[in-house]
């Protein structure tokens, strides 16, 4: 590690640019010893946590962040990002709210979007969508919203397109069920919960580990789709289809025990 926090930061971000996450966890953990008052080291110290999924070792340097720098409009986006990933939605939206205060700027007006949705006003995230597109149009693009019965209707479709074996679990094995937002007891029935802005999620017994289990599961596989999350991720009615089509080929993949690994490698992930 070199001899200044910048040296520091350069280095964290070279390991994270590299996919060395751990790396970077160590590196970050030696600078917030070295220098524990610069609110940019404990920063990349909660982006490092966060690259290895320790979400809540994350959040507390954020939050050492921002009791650093009260004045980072930036720095309190970045607390309200690892909020809204906790679930902690209403402190998510303070700390959001309170980075605009700040500085205007996109980050936090794309979780107070994301909150607008859950909250089930539609016209106000998308309001903040706009203005999150006008600041970054590269990073934030506008969702692509349709109406719950196009959705269903684009549902049937992608699930059309997927191999025949696929279809034929989705026919009788597996229940499929949309819905706007993950609800917030699917999210926290894991702990750390699940990311909110998650497209899909299989929750069942997958087929290989059946063996030696008595009897079929007293309730039939589901495969969850979640209509804003996917819309967020399609800047078109073409593109939304194909997001829906991933999501349920990688869902029904898990069902038929599957990794994320070996899904991304069949351009599933």
């Amino acid at each position: 590690m070199g001899t200044s926090a910048d040296d520091a930061l350069q280095n964290i971000e070279a390991a994270l640019q590299e996919g060395d996450y751990e790396q970077a966890v160590n590196l970050a953990a030696k600078a917030a010893r070295r220098f524990p008052t610069d609110p940019d080291v404990q920063a990349a110290y909660g982006e490092a946590l966060w690259s290895m999924d320790e979400v809540e070792a994350a959040r507390a340097a954020f939050e050492t962040a921002v009791q650093l720098a009260p004045q980072s409009g930036m720095l309190w986006a970045d607390l309200a990002n690892v909020r809204l990933a906790l679930t902690e939605f209403e402190a998510a939206g303070e700390a959001a709210t309170r980075s605009m205060t700040l500085e205007v700027n996109a980050d936090a007006l794309e979780i107070l979007c994301r909150l607008a949705e859950r909250d089930g006003d539609l016209k106000k995230a998308d309001a903040l969508a706009r203005r999150a597109q006008k600041l970054d149009p590269e990073e934030f693009p506008l969702p692509h919203r349709v109406s719950e019965a196009e959705f269903h209707s684009l549902v049937a479709q992608a699930a059309a397109e997927i191999p025949e074996q696929f279809q034929n679990a989705l026919a009788g094995e597996v229940a499929l069920l949309l819905a706007p937002v993950p609800p917030l007891e699917v999210l926290r029935a894991e702990s750390p919960p699940l990311d909110p802005l998650l497209l899909g999620l299989y929750e069942g017994v997958p087929l290989p580990e059946r063996d030696g289990l008595s009897g079929r599961p007293a309730l039939p596989d589901r495969i969850h789709l979640f209509q804003h999350n996917l819309e967020h991720v399609a800047t078109s009615r073409d593109e939304l289809i194909e997001q829906i089509r991933i999501t349920v080929f990688h869902e029904v993949g898990h069902y038929f025990g599957f990794s994320d690994e070996e899904l991304e490698e069949r351009d599933f992930g």
